[in-house]
């Protein structure tokens, strides 16, 4: 019991058991609150109310109008990609049905494929075997930097100084993918283009429930939760909603989220808030400086 590594394993287990405690206090207040499980819709809110009642108080919500100017919404259809693209070369994440945690391996997963056969495995039906993912940098390849002229930052809520390649990324792929239970290091923007998705999410407050595994991933499975390995998960507050055409979803920095495509889906994502500091970061202690370009 005097050895060094017992001594500090235990001031550490003292820490966490402290931390999980206030969590698990942060987590009855809201369920006190009253606020419930629904994630608010709004349409024309504007960027004062955007960022003091959610993006500040870490709370997701569902905003209507703010992607109404994108080209995207009636250029970006299948054929309409594949007459533009069909022969370009385009990296996806492909045989995820084949691997356990496809999100935790995606290295492996990585092909090169001609940008006409993706779409033509799109049309094929529902799957989770292929998907085109932020981690592939579509919008950072030619010739597909000519995308960015479809999609507009939405004008005070994302940074205009921040190089958009860099900003913004792209998810393409058939009915069917999945990626499961995780949070991410900052506050996102995800802005549904073509298809639907569904959405399950979980407050940053109830991480003791959820099986922290690797990484930012649960070992929870949403779809099918197994309530007798992970029992403190059936009291987590979850909450279900659907993206569409035109939605622009606030997933706020450290919220657990799982996403269903329903259908053929087109999404891109915004990381760099306009701020006037330094985004917001997750980190732990085994993480080092934050990183300079998470900021504005």
């Amino acid at each position: 019991m005097a050895h060094p590594s017992l001594s500090v394993a235990r001031a550490r287990a003292s820490q966490g058991g402290r931390v999980e405690s206030w969590l698990r206090t942060r987590s009855v207040l809201h369920s006190q609150s009253g606020a419930g499980a629904e994630v608010e819709r709004r349409r024309g809110l504007s960027r004062e109310e955007f960022f003091e009642r959610y993006y500040f108080r870490n709370r997701p919500v569902i905003v209507e109008g703010w992607l109404e100017d994108w080209p995207a919404l009636t250029r970006w259809t299948l054929e309409g990609l594949r007459s533009r693209f069909g022969d370009a070369p385009v990296e996806v994440m492909s045989g995820r049905d084949a691997e356990p945690s496809p999100d935790l391996h995606a290295e492996r997963l990585r092909r090169t494929v001609p940008f006409g056969e993706f779409i033509a495995r799109l049309r094929e039906g529902p799957t989770n075997d292929v998907y085109l993912v932020a981690r592939n940098s579509l919008f950072q390849r030619e010739p597909f930097r000519g995308l960015l002229s479809d999609v507009l930052a939405p004008a005070g809520i994302i940074h205009p100084a921040v190089h958009a390649p860099e900003c913004a990324h792209l998810w393409f792929g058939p009915a069917g993918t999945l990626s499961n239970l995780h949070h991410d290091h900052l506050s996102v923007l995800f802005c549904q283009v073509v298809g639907r998705k569904r959405i399950w999410l979980i407050p940053s407050w109830e991480t003791p429930r959820l099986a922290n595994g690797q990484g930012l991933y649960s070992d929870v499975d949403i779809e099918s939760p197994d309530v007798e390995r992970f029992p403190e998960f059936a009291r987590a507050t979850l909450s279900t909603c659907e993206v569409g055409p035109g939605d622009a979803l606030l997933l706020p920095v450290g919220w657990w989220h799982a996403v269903r495509a329903l259908d053929v889906s087109l999404s891109v994502t915004f990381v760099n808030f306009d701020v006037p500091s330094r985004n917001t970061y997750w980190r732990d202690y085994w993480l080092g400086p934050v990183p300079d370009e998470v900021g504005r």
